[in-house]
């Protein structure tokens, strides 16, 4: 019995023994962790105060005009264009006009054999006037009650016959000269003189080019932001280098249902001539016009899906995370996340950190200002 409880007396000991020895090595492994992690900010914190400034170039955010716009592919056609085709079938007998020439409304095109439709006029004339003596003398006899009513209806009814007949025979004679609807341009004209015309066949297409119209299509999702009166700047394969402005003159009343998409149109003045129908056209539609914030392109740096600029605060530098918007050349909007106050780094960015210690070459500082 003595001996078991001496057995039991001995492992007890061991066993706090042991628990003892364990206590002390985890805390000189706690007290051991922290005196190193204190050595390592101890000395972090010394190396930061011991760290050079690096030398940064600044530039302040600017107010600038900036266009929300959008691009898009469009067509160009004349304002008016249309087919100039004969109203009656006959022979040509002049053309007094060529292909690409400009035309005066009313001027005539081309004329086809008219001999016939002049011996009508002049027969249907002749009855008129005959028609209209014998009306007037029996309208003066009633006058007297000397006329009989159903003679005088007779002769008022012959009147109005010989007038119509009159008028038909002044429109096939005017049908044998195809005149120029308005002014413009004449497309191909390949009639010549001798050749027959049945009345249904073009003979050349005239468009008016004092002003040309650009077709557009646009995503549904911009209906709402287009109006009547918005600027629209076309540039053309045709004359690289330049550029031609109109205004919005349509906008399509519905979307269409196959593309989920409308139209607009908007008109150009073309004067010098220089637009023509047919030709392919980069249109920039103006959304709205508002003064913004700008910074230099040079200032933003781009990392995965964050956008930010370093700006200075109390000599350090500070990451500021920004929302940008339109580019404006070497300038880009900043629509949220700067002030302007504020001053970014857009020299020697690459070269620090955030809270890293800075210094101000002065002299890139105003020429950024300026």
């Amino acid at each position: 019995m003595v001996k078991c409880e001496r057995l039991i007396v001995d492992r007890l000991v061991k066993f706090i023994v042991g628990f003892c020895a364990m206590a002390a090595v985890v805390a000189v492994g706690v007290f051991g962790t922290r005196a190193l992690i204190e050595g390592i900010d101890e000395a972090s914190a010394g190396e930061d105060q011991g760290r050079q400034p690096i030398r940064v170039g600044l530039a302040a955010p600017k107010m600038r005009t900036i266009e929300e716009d959008l691009s898009a592919v469009g067509t160009l056609r004349p304002v008016r264009a249309v087919q100039i085709v004969p109203n009656v079938a006959g022979r040509v007998t002049d053309v007094p006009v060529t292909s690409g020439q400009k035309v005066l409304e009313g001027d005539l095109l081309i004329q086809l054999d008219d001999r016939s439709a002049r011996a009508s006029m002049a027969e249907a004339e002749a009855t008129l006037s005959v028609a209209e003596q014998e009306y007037r003398r029996y309208q003066q006899l009633e006058d007297s009650n000397a006329a009989a009513e159903a003679r005088l209806e007779e002769t008022r009814g012959a009147f109005r016959r010989a007038q119509a007949a009159q008028m038909m025979a002044q429109a096939s004679l005017e049908d044998r000269a195809i005149i120029a609807p308005f002014a413009g341009t004449l497309g191909v004209v390949d009639i010549e003189p001798g050749s027959y015309l049945d009345g249904s066949q073009a003979v050349t297409r005239l468009a008016d080019l004092s002003a040309v119209e650009v077709s557009v299509s646009l995503s549904e999702r911009y209906f709402d932001q287009v109006a009547l009166g918005q600027t629209l700047e076309i540039t053309t394969p045709a004359y690289p280098g330049n550029s031609f402005e109109g205004l919005v003159t349509l906008r399509a009343t519905e979307i269409d249902l196959g593309t989920r998409s409308f139209e607009i149109r908007a008109e150009i003045d073309n004067a010098d001539g220089r637009l023509v129908g047919g030709m392919f056209a980069n249109s920039r539609l103006v959304l709205d016009i508002y003064e913004g914030m700008t910074i230099p392109d040079d200032a933003i740096i781009s990392e995965g899906l964050a956008t930010y600029v370093y700006t200075i605060v109390d000599g350090a530098a500070e990451r500021t995370e920004v929302e940008i918007g339109a580019s404006l050349g070497k300038l880009t909007e900043v629509r949220n996340g700067l002030d302007m106050e504020d001053r970014i780094v857009v020299a020697g960015w690459d070269q620090i950190t955030d809270g890293a210690p800075v210094e101000v070459d002065e002299d890139f500082t105003q020429e950024g200002l300026e």
